[in-house]
């Protein structure tokens, strides 16, 4: 996998020997490098976004943020941010208002760049986080379905019951109780 990163401050060749001998020093493997852009090349998952900002702050340089990258990591933040729990959901709520408002940006253009940046659909990642929260609140919680639902912004309890058992196959009780069942056989084990 190839990931090329922008910076902003290469301005000389000598620039690009510091930006080459620094990414080879945090264990990359750079494939290409000219005046504002380095790619590597990387076959775990993703780069150290966190180690590579860091590396390429201490050479005076700052990574320019791609704006396809910055719309995903917003919607992420703002779909994390509804469905954390804590969201007070209005009477009429819709996502895709929400993410307009607060993007300034069309919806078919948000859920365009969403999907092709991330493999998946919008809609499809919603359900899935929405989905995950809903495990870790039958999991780990003493929650209601009805609780559930309301926190994760369900209509009501029946649609998010239909929607759980479609995706896991099971009902939100018989999760619950396969969990149960598993971790308590890992604990006498």
């Amino acid at each position: 996998m190839e990931t090329t990163y922008y910076l902003k401050g290469m301005v000389c060749y000598r620039c690009i020997s510091a930006v080459e001998q620094a990414f080879y020093e945090i264990g990359y493997k750079v494939t290409s490098v000219h005046l504002g852009a380095v790619s590597i090349s990387t076959k775990e998952v993703l780069p150290d976004t966190n180690l590579i900002e860091s590396t390429v702050k201490s050479l005076g340089l700052s990574l320019i943020e791609d704006k396809k990258a910055k719309t995903v990591k917003q919607v992420k933040n703002i779909i994390a941010n509804v469905y954390s729990g804590d969201f007070d959901f209005p009477y009429i709520f819709r996502l895709s208002s929400l993410l307009q408002n607060k993007l300034q940006q069309d919806y078919d253009n948000i859920s365009h760049t969403f999907s092709t940046s991330e493999g998946i659909t919008l809609e499809k990642y919603v359900i899935n986080y929405r989905l995950g929260k809903a495990k870790e609140y039958l999991l780990y919680s003493n929650y209601t379905l009805n609780d559930i639902a309301f926190k994760l912004g369900y209509n009501s309890a029946a649609h998010f019951s239909r929607q759980f058992k479609e995706l896991t196959g099971l009902t939100a009780k018989q999760y619950k109780q396969m969990c149960s069942n598993k971790t308590n056989t890992e604990l006498t084990a």
